[in-house]
């Protein structure tokens, strides 16, 4: 597996990782603001449109009017919104709020207190799974090629051409791939194999070449080229 996967595992991994830690937080804080809330009842007295980013639709927030225990009327816009709307004007909703700052508070149902909870969770967890998933099958592809080059079958390929490879790019730049064709192992026939990702066109010192390609022979489709030759030691890391 490419080594691209490593980093990119690692970026989904610690992207996740801050979610997770972040949905703590969010967690801590509305466990917090539960043991403290006062419970009302309110009511439904519009629905505010909130056009998404990308301008091609539109949703819709509750804005919500509460009595506190004073007496005191309030009024809030929920945080979230959706579409289809989640109450009609003049619906009646309980409310939580904070004694201390009235301002401050949610309609006392599972998405009021948890929605952001319930997306930032699980994409985290989604995120990081992922990404670690991605680092170990790297790192397990890597092991596997160092015990190619080391105890592998060697076949003398044939150089034929360097490609760039447009289904990976990184910081706006291809990575180049070796071709060569070489004899498999277990049939004799001819074969095509490709290097792994490089980020340096090894044409020059390529031509009318051959290159080693490390084949598993139990496997033959499992193998590594190796252009330690050609672009020094750093290749076998």
């Amino acid at each position: 597996m490419p080594r691209i996967f490593f980093y990119i595992g690692g970026i989904f991994a610690a992207i996740g990782l801050a979610f997770l830690v972040g949905s703590g937080w969010m967690w801590a804080q509305q466990r917090d603001f539960s043991r403290s809330a006062v419970r009302a009842e309110g009511e439904v007295v519009a629905l505010v449109p909130r056009r998404s980013s990308d301008g091609d639709g539109v949703t819709y927030a509750a804005q919500v009017r509460f009595s506190d225990r004073t007496g005191q009327v309030h009024q809030w816009t929920e945080q979230g919104s959706t579409n289809p709307p989640r109450f009609a004007t003049g619906e009646r909703v309980p409310v939580l709020y904070d004694p201390q700052s009235p301002e401050s508070a949610v309609v006392d149902d599972l998405w009021g207190r948890r929605g952001a909870l319930l997306i930032i969770g699980p994409l985290g967890a989604l995120f990081t799974v992922f990404g670690l998933l991605f680092v170990i099958l790297e790192r397990r592809g890597a092991g596997q090629d160092r015990r190619l080059l080391r105890s592998g079958l060697p076949i003398d390929a044939r150089f034929l051409h360097v490609f760039r490879d447009t289904r990976v790019k990184i910081k706006g730049d291809y990575p180049f791939r070796v071709v060569a064709q070489g004899n498999d192992p277990q049939t004799g026939t001819p074969r095509r194999y490709e290097s792994q990702p490089i980020w340096v066109d090894p044409t020059e010192q390529l031509q009318d070449r051959t290159v080693r390609v490390m084949v598993d022979p139990t496997r033959p489709n499992r193998y590594v080229m190796d252009l330690s030759a050609v672009l020094g030691d750093a290749y076998r890391a």
